[in-house]
């Protein structure tokens, strides 16, 4: 009789562990893709606010001017920012973002922290 609750008793623990073990991988998978959707927020939003702030120094002209604030960190992530002809590229965590600029008259480079995006001649000067 010993031996059989013995035994039930393994049965039941081994079928509560398997259980356990089923809740915490998905819980982990779902921790993973929570993080993962935010970091692909954050990365489009300052996508998207980089991009609109060059294409309305381009679209309103010369003379025209606008700051953006670029962060420093996507979460803890370090990240680039880059302009390849008409392109914003942003690299993240091994992903990358793009959005289509207006121009391709680009000159300068965006920087972490406080840019200046002008408008002069036509062209879109980024200091």
């Amino acid at each position: 009789m010993k031996v059989q609750v013995a035994i039930e008793f393994m049965i039941i623990f081994a079928a509560f562990l398997l259980a356990l073990t089923i809740i915490v991988i998905a819980s982990w998978n779902n921790v993973v893709n929570i993080n993962r959707s935010a970091l692909d927020f954050e990365a489009n939003r300052i996508l998207n606010l980089a991009a609109n702030r060059i294409n309305t120094a381009y679209l309103e002209g010369d003379g025209f001017s606008i700051d953006l604030a670029v962060p420093e960190k996507v979460g803890s992530y370090e990240y680039t920012l880059e302009i390849e002809g008409n392109m914003l590229w942003l690299n993240l965590n091994e992903m990358s973002y793009h959005r289509m600029l207006l121009t391709s008259n680009i000159t300068g480079i965006l920087k972490k922290g406080v840019n200046t995006i002008r408008n002069v001649e036509g062209g879109v000067v980024i200091s």
